[in-house]
């Protein structure tokens, strides 16, 4: 893994642990609700928008110079490719797809998948949490797998 890929998903780690886990909790202490969420959503969509790009390159990164890292192959695709491109695909739902429905719930307006679904604002919002908790682990372990995998291997000639 070169070495922007390996700083864009370490960047894009700490911010999501540090926005989810710390920044959000104090802002929702400190502030009034409706003012705190506006900038936990803003700083949400900012951690999400990196998350998609640092991913996006490291997927392509590892993929076209898989052997030059030395990168053990399963099939056609390096060994924890596939757990990447999940992360990325989950990524892009809580953007795109769950993010709209509780934007509009708090407008009082309404998106397809509100209209297919149904639910309310506190169900949403657990499904974008379990979500974004389940890229928060995803992406810590593929974080910690890649940059062991590339340091126990011999640098590129």
């Amino acid at each position: 893994m070169n070495r922007l890929s390996a700083f864009l998903i370490s960047t894009w780690l700490g911010m999501q642990l540090t926005v989810g886990y710390v920044v959000t909790p104090v802002l929702f202490k400190s502030l009034d609700r409706i003012l705190a969420g506006k900038l936990a959503g803003e700083l949400f969509d900012l951690v999400a928008y990196l998350g998609l790009f640092a991913w996006t390159v490291a997927y392509f990164t590892i993929r076209t110079g898989a052997a030059d890292y030395g990168f053990e192959r399963r099939g056609n695709l390096p060994s924890g490719l596939s757990w990447m491109g999940g992360l990325i695909m989950l990524l892009g739902i809580n953007q795109f797809a769950v993010t709209p429905v509780i934007k509009a719930l708090k407008e009082g307006a309404s998106t397809w998948l509100l209209d297919l679904v149904g639910g309310n604002f506190g169900m949403w919002h657990g499904v974008s949490s379990t979500i974004y908790l389940v890229c928060s682990l995803l992406g810590a372990g593929l974080c910690i797998y890649y940059l062991r995998l590339a340091a126990s291997k011999p640098a590129y000639r």
